[in-house]
């Protein structure tokens, strides 16, 4: 009997079809479910692909978790760096010393973060050694980094002498003279965005010396995760196990935001896209109300001749899903299609018509990234299916409560 039902339903929903109003309903369902389904596997790949770029570019050279000394630095910081290491969540760990200081280049003067780092233990929590565009990363402890930016902006290259000029705190807490630090610039590295500004990587040894600080002593340890996103969480563990006193700050607290903003607009973006596919699935609820109306006499016969309610109600249910399948089928096929090309399509775009999607000297990426989750696909597709199906149910159950004698007479 199902497949009667299913004979009936594939019989009437082209009969349907010589009906021009019910014709274009249909097709307008179609077409707004294909839409609504494009448009959330589109949405969400540029997300997900945003996140991808997140986590690849911009927090390889951000540390996930610091934990930084109460007291100002930390007195012998290889025992936590080894503790830290050898933890399960940890990727690497490596000392720092950061500080805000001034770049000079003749009569021009530019702030910037300046980075002690080890030369081999910094390479395992900071990815900024695999963007050198120009020159290399410190093997010694000799030598300054920096960004293709702040090069561009103080026209400096490889080879140039570098003069930095670090704050110095007197015993009583006031700051005294600057001290001044001469480097030559050893390699150059472009990551996009204001990153390649604000940051200046120099030995580590270098500000310990400037300071009078110990081969041992570090203001921090910095540590790489092999879950990012996890961070908040797996830095409370790994504070607690260490035995210095230590402010414990994830990547979230400084760049969260970009995180939380793509998590928001993906957020939003199902919800509206979803809300879009509802409307384009309820115009099913129309084109099968006429059409129920259109075959009240025949409802009436097979209703007559023994058919049962639940077997008319799966007709009409089996008609409406026709027409969301179609535009589900289609939409999963442009969108993931259209997904996997976006970059490349975006590119002709801006090579054509002569402008930038995303400018590098402001975002971290120059182009919209796209990651198409097949998880994300099917959860789509059932979405519209499970709200096509509700849509067919109500005009289908009214169908199969109609009695004979109405319907015939």
């Amino acid at each position: 009997m199902n497949s009667l039902s299913l004979q009936l339903a594939k019989r009437y929903y082209k009969a349907s079809y010589q009906n021009r109003y019910i014709r274009f309903i249909n097709r307008a369902s179609s077409i707004g479910i294909a839409l609504g389904v494009l448009a959330l596997i589109v949405g969400l790949s540029v997300m997900n692909g945003f996140e991808k770029e997140l986590k690849s570019t911009l927090l390889s050279v951000v540390p996930d978790v610091e934990f930084e000394a109460v007291q100002g630095k930390l007195a012998h910081w290889p025992t936590p760096q080894n503790k830290l290491a050898k933890q399960s969540d940890v990727k690497a760990a490596a000392p720092y010393i950061k500080t805000h200081g001034m770049i000079q280049k003749q009569n021009l003067l530019e702030a910037v973060l300046i980075h002690g780092a080890d030369p081999l233990l910094e390479q395992g929590v900071n990815a900024t050694p695999e963007f050198i565009v120009n020159g290399s990363w410190f093997e010694v402890n000799d030598g300054a980094v920096i960004g293709q930016g702040l090069a561009d902006k103080l026209k400096l290259k490889v080879g140039d002498k570098l003069q930095l000029l670090l704050p110095k705190v007197l015993d009583n807490g006031k700051l005294g003279a600057p001290t001044f630090i001469t480097e030559s610039i050893i390699g150059i590295y472009q990551l996009g965005g204001q990153m390649d500004y604000g940051q200046v990587y120099i030995p580590l040894s270098k500000i310990q010396q400037t300071w009078g600080w110990q081969e041992s002593e570090a203001e921090g340890i910095k540590v790489a995760l092999y879950e990012p996103f996890e961070a908040r969480y797996i830095a409370r563990q790994l504070g607690q196990q260490l035995d210095d006193y230590v402010y414990v700050l994830d990547w979230f607290r400084t760049n969260g935001h970009i995180y939380n903003d793509i998590v928001m607009v993906r957020d939003i973006m199902y919800l509206v896209m979803v809300l879009v596919m509802a409307v384009a699935c309820f115009n099913i609820v129309s084109s099968l109300t006429m059409a129920v109306q259109e075959k009240h006499g025949d409802i009436g016969i097979l209703k007559t001749m023994g058919l049962q309610a639940k077997q008319i109600r799966r007709v009409f249910v089996i008609m409406g899903m026709m027409t969301a399948l179609r535009g589900v089928v289609w939409g999963v096929l442009l969108g993931v299609l259209l997904a996997n090309y976006l970059a490349d399509i975006l590119l002709g775009l801006e090579q054509l018509l002569n402008f930038k999607t995303l400018d590098s000297d402001v975002y971290f990426i120059n182009h919209i990234p796209s990651s198409v989750d097949m998880t994300q696909v099917i959860l789509i597709a059932s979405t519209a299916i499970i709200i096509a199906f509700i849509a067919s149910y109500f005009p289908a159950n009214r169908a199969a409560q109609l009695q004979p004698v109405e319907l015939i007479s």
